[in-house]
């Protein structure tokens, strides 16, 4: 009986090393040991702890906590040495213990702070407190597409303005800018294109994209939206900002009309544009055929760059050479159809999946049949770091050393059962 115990206690001991171990290795927490002078604060992220009062005698210090500007505390608190309160940030908790009390010109709190399951972006002393502190914001970048006409002829050009301004209360970062290509018309002259990486103050305007585009059919398209990506000035990333979507009526001449066009647009969407590594993105082509005339031998080709993998897809999509394809032997006018596939993102980096279309048609007036062909690019895809790529990136040691040890424990365990078992 004693020996069950004790192999069962080295048992026990073992787990707990181990889940020790293990958890210093992935627990969320920060620890910020400082000195606070009377007057003075400590900030996390849009909050800040002020030293309202130090009472050298009493060994007691009071603290007022508050929220992003705001000059009523959210928390009020007199505490003793050793002594600490705790208060909810985000999704996690902040703890400040109260080390000691010390005297000068101006008295002093030593603290200790612990910061669970929070990400940090700001830290540090506030000289002055509160009404000191820099808060981050949130910035609103407003995009505005403007055309100088909008009802032209085939072969007519119209110059595309793109502009953009920062109305929100704090300044945009790594704001990076992007215009898709038009279908039905071609890009006659490119004249400004900023795409960033750039900043934007609050009330800044910035004109980014300046070009001029050639009608080549007839027909009523509207243009696709510029877009924008940012964060604020504390680096936490916001969704994408679009531009409206100016709609240009184009007429062809009448020794055209009698002339008929398979007409494919094609776009291909993804359903994120910013994932962690080994995540899966889905991407949908879209095509229609908005002309007057059917499509046959129609081929789609997706591009996978270096750092995708093509994962699955619709059941049309083929694997060929190496590259996944669609074919299609015709498609009717005002044909629609929508093609799904998963990639996944296998390395860091920006990543574009590019969609390349050629199709025939009979237009009615040439004996031969007419081919035309046509790609679309999706917006840049950021492949960031995963959740437990850290981990894997530690040494090996982090890992190897609680193995070993839980091996050796077990070993000695099953070494001492032997000897008693005689």
């Amino acid at each position: 009986m004693v020996k069950l115990s004790r192999t069962f206690l080295l048992v026990l001991c073992s787990i707990v090393l181990l889940t020790m171990l293990s958890g210093s290795a992935s627990a969320s927490v920060e620890y910020f040991e400082e000195e606070i002078k009377i007057g003075d604060g400590y900030q996390i992220n849009n909050y800040v702890i002020d030293v309202t009062d130090v009472f050298i005698t009493d060994k007691l210090a009071i603290f007022k906590v508050y929220e992003n500007g705001d000059n009523e505390p959210i928390h009020d608190e007199m505490i003793g040495i050793n002594e600490s309160f705790n208060f909810d940030l985000e999704n996690g908790e902040i703890e400040l213990k109260l080390l000691s009390v010390g005297s000068g010109v101006l008295d002093r709190a030593s603290v200790l702070i612990t910061v669970r399951n929070v990400d940090t972006y700001l830290t540090g002393i506030v000289n002055g407190g509160h009404e000191y502190a820099t808060y981050s914001g949130t910035p609103v970048i407003e995009l505005t597409k403007t055309v100088d006409e909008d009802n032209i002829m085939v072969d007519d050009i119209i110059t595309v303005t793109v502009t953009a301004k920062n109305t929100g209360d704090d300044k945009a970062t790594n704001v990076i800018f992007s215009d898709p290509k038009q279908e039905h018309f071609i890009l006659d002259k490119s004249i400004l294109e900023q795409t960033g990486p750039m900043s934007m103050d609050v009330g800044a305007s910035q004109t980014v994209f300046v070009y001029m585009l050639k009608a080549t059919e007839a027909g009523s398209f509207i243009l696709k939206s510029s877009t924008a990506t940012f964060s604020n000035s504390a680096n936490q990333a916001f969704p994408q900002a679009s531009s409206n979507t100016p709609t240009i009526t184009v007429t062809a001449p009448e020794s055209l009309e009698v002339q008929k066009y398979a007409v494919l647009e094609l776009s291909t969407d993804v359903d994120s544009m910013i994932v962690a590594r080994n995540d899966k993105i889905t991407a949908t082509i879209n095509i229609k055929n908005t002309g007057d005339a059917p499509a046959s031998a129609v081929w789609i080709n997706i591009i996978i760059p270096q750092g995708l993998e093509y994962v699955d897809g619709d059941s049309a999509i083929e694997i060929i050479g190496g590259v996944p394809k669609i074919y299609m032997e015709s498609f009717g006018v005002q044909g629609e159809k929508e093609y799904p596939y998963t990639v996944k993102a296998s390395e860091l980096g920006t990543y574009t999946l590019t969609t390349k279309l050629a199709y025939e048609y009979d237009d009615g007036v040439n004996a031969e049949a007419q081919k035309d062909s046509t790609e679309s690019v999706t917006e840049n895809i950021y492949v960031q770091k995963g959740k437990y790529d850290e981990l894997l990136e530690q040494p090996i040691y982090v890992y190897a050393l609680p193995i070993i040890a839980i091996i050796a424990i077990g070993a000695w365990i099953f070494h001492r059962h032997k000897q008693y078992k005689f």
